[in-house]
């Protein structure tokens, strides 16, 4: 059995649509970055905290034998020289990363961690993406119209008319759920 220790929506329909069945649990951790953190530092320390948080949410409110199931975490990141773009915490914020990344090349990493009994497995993938060229009317038209408020970097790639001119690498790791490198690990989770 599987249990996956987020309640992002974009994570919950993606195992969905690979057809997997699942329980959910999830983590709420304190998500600030520590002093001279890197974002890929980063990103590896609040996932693994993530699946750790979960496992022991769900051992503790479920007398069952968790050696049975495998447990699931990802977290995704923006970064924009070497700064992450969290996700925006009002209107003004939401504006202001949407201008830095105008125009600019960014990278989006998500993680995938994966847990069974003792042993734990993290791995990561990125998408480099081009952003479009926006001004601040289309940037607030787009804040107005899609509320990006729960997304890392403010926006979303499945958005119409999205701030994503191109990108290189996997569409879903951008989505926030790495697929191709969770396929990796099936002889974990299989």
């Amino acid at each position: 059995m599987i249990v996956l220790c987020s309640k992002s929506p974009r994570r919950i329909d993606i195992l969905k649509n690979l057809g997997l069945s699942f329980q959910i649990c999830p983590a709420e951790i304190n998500e600030e970055s520590m002093i001279n953190e890197s974002p890929l530092e980063y990103l590896e320390r609040i996932s693994k905290s993530k699946c750790l948080v979960g496992k022991n949410i769900f051992s503790s409110l479920h007398s069952l034998n968790i050696s049975d199931y495998i447990f699931i975490a990802s977290d995704t990141i923006v970064v924009l020289d070497n700064k992450i773009l969290h996700k925006p915490i009002n209107q003004d914020d939401a504006e202001d990363i949407l201008s830095n990344v105008s125009g600019r090349v960014h990278s989006v990493h998500s993680s995938v961690v994966l847990s069974k009994n003792e042993k734990i497995y993290y791995d990561f993938d990125t998408t480099v993406i081009q952003a479009k060229d926006w001004n601040l009317k289309e940037i607030r038209e787009y804040i107005a119209l899609f509320k990006p408020f729960d997304k890392a970097g403010a926006y979303g790639i499945q958005d119409a008319n999205s701030p994503v001119l191109s990108y290189e690498g996997s569409y879903s790791n951008v989505l926030g759920f790495p697929i191709r490198k969770f396929y990796q690990y099936i002889d974990v989770w299989n």
